[in-house]
């Protein structure tokens, strides 16, 4: 069962140019500890077949204080300190079960 006051969003993440294969290493490489964090139920991500440099990310998080902690951790700002995503952009949100 979703908690009420949970995160569950799906964003588009386009790579820079000339970076998706290296921002395809770094979420696979983002994945696994994501998903052993606490309070994360799902953190899976999609490369678009016709735009190999958009990937779809479809988290969820039992609350905004665990998608907080998420973000804080170091492996995730490391992902971002890479360089390799030019944007990013909510496709979807809080939707229900």
């Amino acid at each position: 069962m979703t908690r009420p006051d949970s995160v569950r969003k799906i964003v588009r993440i386009t790579g820079r140019p000339g970076s998706t294969a290296a921002l395809r290493e770094a979420l696979l490489a983002l994945e696994p500890p994501t998903r052993a964090e606490p309070g994360c139920r799902g953190f899976t991500f999609y490369q678009a077949l016709g735009t190999p440099a958009v990937f779809l990310l479809h988290e969820h998080f039992d609350s905004p204080a665990a998608l907080e902690a998420h973000m804080a951790q170091p492996y995730t700002q490391a992902f971002f300190g890479l360089g390799l995503v030019e944007a990013t952009a909510v496709v979807a949100a809080q939707w229900e079960e």
